[in-house]
């Protein structure tokens, strides 16, 4: 019997995330980097599983770092990036002849994802460089990306948690 959502987060002892979804956190580099212009070292990677099942969503939010999605099993992902200049990109996260088996999406730049179908679940590694520091991650404010991107209210409304 094929393995669900359930058994992968009970398997890798996965916890509810604040953008939605299950994650863990794997590993967390010992090296450190410096940003150029920065002063603080940060490690220099870090690396996540994460899960999405069903309904639920990776709301929009942005980091200061490169992050690296891969896919590892389940139904196809979108990601939803949206560029500086308002332009909408969807990334297909999956194993499928339509998708990619990994994704880049650039430092300080609005994403989310969802299961398109509604049903099943997603099951991907997420890299972060330089590493991911909850006091550089930005949960997107629904009424402040309206105002900037409002032709992608639709997407917006439905994909932003706060």
């Amino acid at each position: 019997m094929p393995a669900n959502a359930q058994h992968w987060i009970h398997r890798l002892q996965l916890l509810p995330h604040p953008e939605g979804g299950y994650y863990k956190e794997i590993f967390r580099s010992a090296n450190e980097v410096t940003r150029a212009g920065a002063t603080d070292p940060k490690q220099a990677c870090t690396s996540i599983y994460y899960l999405l099942e069903g309904r639920d969503f990776s709301g929009f939010h942005r980091l200061a770092s490169d992050e690296l999605w891969y896919f590892h099993k389940g139904v196809p992902l979108h990601i939803h990036v949206l560029d500086n200049d308002g332009s909408h990109t969807t990334i297909e996260l999956s194993d499928t002849d339509t998708g990619s088996l990994q994704a880049i999406i650039p430092p300080n730049t609005w994403f989310a994802a969802e299961i398109p179908a509604g049903t099943g679940f997603t099951l991907v590694s997420c890299a972060v460089a330089p590493g991911f520091d909850f006091t550089e991650f930005e949960m997107a404010k629904k009424d402040e990306l309206l105002a900037q991107y409002p032709q992608h209210e639709g997407l917006l409304e439905r994909l932003c948690r706060c």
